[in-house]
């Protein structure tokens, strides 16, 4: 196989691992999501002054997560192309 082929895979290997640590990171985000849920069930008027004093940093979390989840969608395109590149490399 031609140096291309390898460099793909090597490509293809890293954008990989890259979505599985992303969706590991997400599992222990949503795991945080919820103890805070459970947190604030127990004392809601606390709970709501905390929501209220960090809804600033709410909102910048909540614009990352977006930016983080197009990374993730663009990884998952890439990993199509990269694919369908070495399935013609093949060929």
């Amino acid at each position: 196989m031609n140096k291309r082929y390898y460099k793909l895979r090597l490509r293809l290997k890293e954008t990989q691992d890259w979505i599985e640590n992303f969706l590991e990171v997400e599992r222990h985000k949503s795991i945080s999501r919820e103890a805070v849920k459970q947190l604030n069930k127990d004392k809601p008027i606390l709970g709501f002054m905390f929501m209220f004093l960090y809804l600033p940093s709410r909102i910048m979390c909540l614009i990352s997560d977006m930016i983080w989840c197009n990374r993730y969608r663009k990884a998952q395109k890439e990993i199509e192309i990269i694919k369908k590149e070495i399935g013609e490399i093949n060929e």
